[in-house]
């Protein structure tokens, strides 16, 4: 099967008609296939932001250590394969055609019973065979939207679960207040295992977590800011001390670092639960980890920059790195995908930029949102704006701003993607 083939079986995959309260139709479509997922162990990551920078700096540890490292990402940005890895080799067309025509028959069967697995447990139990056939030592596995109710959330030999920032998204699925995203979250939290969190959650969800943990009999280890120590921070790198110990991050942002004090924390738990972790295999784990469209820099001059920040906290996480080029010459490409929280996104950080350039994005199974609504916010908030339907013309538009010292482009992993792919091309 081609890419585009095999973008178009798993994501025409319908919701089912049944109720899954549960997840009770992932467990029988896994109970078909003899449960590859019970015979893998499991770092289990849920939050709202930083599952995949986090997910990532996790698996290139453990990789970096000897060990053969599973790793469950979404969505992509490069290609559909990004989403199932080992030791960050992407899965090929080949392999998920061959599991693609193994599940076709059973989920023909569920069909007729009107209890189908929809596209996303199908990528994940193709990532279950996958990771078991292929003899992974162990899985870095991230969860795709809440906890528990997500796909993922069938697993039953975690080691650890990481919960990273908890904040507003997936609202209409997730629940309106922050305490009922914070619940479905910590639906990943096992019985007598462990739990990591991001160090500065909400006390309200920080309260969650600590309730979940204690009616699940978890330790839980949250990352100390007292020991943390800020050397440097900026648009080209991160570079702190935790613990004394001295530590490089390319990943830019000082909420990566805070994910990186999440990633030393579960490393030293799993030194002390067995596993072969020496200090070098933590530090250049996090020091070698990228990730496609997080604060990802593409020239100097000006600075490029593609994120695919798309809720408040992501906005609110941007605000840190705009305030570098606060009173400079800066320029935003944005869009969005539809029912994401525009207004808020928009309103926090329009007033970093000259101008706002709203295009849509080109994702065929998200629809994105229309430029009209979003030119609407940005007067509501009295910002410069305008629009563009190609995003190429967007950018040349951009780059044709004298001066300019910074080009965002933001508001959508797939608007990213599509930026990525365009810059690639050309």
């Amino acid at each position: 099967m081609t890419s585009d083939e095999i973008l178009s079986y798993i994501y025409k995959k319908r919701n089912s008609s049944k109720n899954n309260e549960n997840n009770e139709r992932m467990k029988e479509f896994l109970n078909k296939l003899s449960n590859p997922q019970d015979k893998l162990k499991f770092v289990h990551i849920a939050g709202t932001n930083g599952k995949g920078s986090t997910t990532t700096m996790m698996a290139n540890v453990l990789k970096n250590s000897g060990y053969k490292v599973g790793k469950f990402i979404s969505p992509y940005i490069i290609s559909f394969n990004e989403r199932i890895q080992i030791n960050n080799e992407f899965i090929s067309n080949e392999d998920i055609t061959k599991y693609i025509e193994k599940l076709d028959p059973i989920i023909k069967e569920m069909e007729l019973e009107e209890n189908a697995p929809i596209g996303f447990e199908i990528i994940t139990a193709i990532a279950f065979l996958y990771f078991y056939d292929n003899a992974c030592d162990i899985v870095c596995l991230e969860v795709g939207v809440g906890g528990r109710l997500d796909p993922t959330n069938v697993i039953n030999t975690t080691i650890l679960s990481i919960i990273t920032l908890i904040d507003y998204d997936h609202t209409k699925i997730l629940g309106s207040s922050l305490e009922d995203i914070a619940k479905e979250k910590c639906g990943i939290i096992k019985e007598n295992k462990i739990t990591i969190t991001y160090p500065k959650q909400d006390i309200k969800v920080l309260n969650i977590i600590r309730s979940f943990c204690k009616k699940n009999n978890n330790k839980l280890y949250i990352p100390s800011i007292k020991l943390l120590d800020i050397i440097k921070c900026n648009h080209n790198i991160n570079y702190f001390s935790y613990k004394g110990t001295y530590y490089k991050l390319n990943l830019v942002g000082e909420y990566q670092i805070y994910n990186a004090l999440m990633v030393i924390v579960a490393s030293n738990l799993l030194i002390s639960l067995g596993y072969k972790i020496s200090f070098s295999a933590i530090n250049t784990g996090i020091t070698d980890t990228t990730m496609p469209a997080r604060l990802e820099k593409f020239s100097d001059s000006p600075a490029l920059f593609v994120d695919g920040s798309h809720n408040v906290a992501g906005a609110f996480a941007l605000k840190d790195f705009l305030r570098e080029y606060k009173g400079k010459k800066n320029y935003a490409i944005l869009g969005f995908t539809k029912n994401k929280n525009y207004d808020e996104f928009i309103k926090e950080i329009g007033p970093y930029f000259d101008e706002l350039i709203f295009v849509k994005h080109n994702n065929e199974y998200r629809k994105s949102e229309e430029v009209s609504v979003l030119l609407e916010c940005a007067k509501k908030y009295d910002l410069p704006a305008c629009s563009f339907n190609d995003l190429n013309e967007a950018y040349e538009y951009v780059k044709s701003k004298e001066n300019a010292d910074l080009i965002l482009v933001t508001g959508s992993l797939y608007l990213a993607s599509d930026f990525r792919d365009m810059l690639t091309s050309n």
